[in-house]
């Protein structure tokens, strides 16, 4: 019988496959983008709240942690939208 470990594992490897898939047959554009930003989130949760089994832990560390799995895709978006702008700011030429 399947665990409740083994179906948290199973649907991030599931989130995974998802993800290869529309990476490989999308389009580049806002819409792959906000969909990887969002299975970046989603995954980041599922692995901070069962794996790490933040759920029952002090709330600051949580409260880093959920920081982190929201800066992340913030910062997927913003690259996507802003990078060649970030590039030409940064380079030398």
């Amino acid at each position: 019988m399947i665990g409740h470990t083994e179906r948290i594992w199973l649907m991030l490897i599931g989130l995974t496959f998802l993800g290869a898939l529309i990476g490989e047959r999308g389009q580049a554009g806002w819409l792959l983008t906000l969909t990887v930003a969002v299975l970046i989130a989603l995954k980041g949760s599922i692995v901070i709240d069962h794996y790490m089994e933040m759920r029952s832990a002090n709330q600051r560390i949580r409260g880093i942690l959920r920081l982190f799995i929201t800066l992340i895709p913030m910062l997927v978006i913003f690259f996507y939208g802003w990078g060649e702008d970030i590039r030409r700011l940064t380079t030398l030429n």
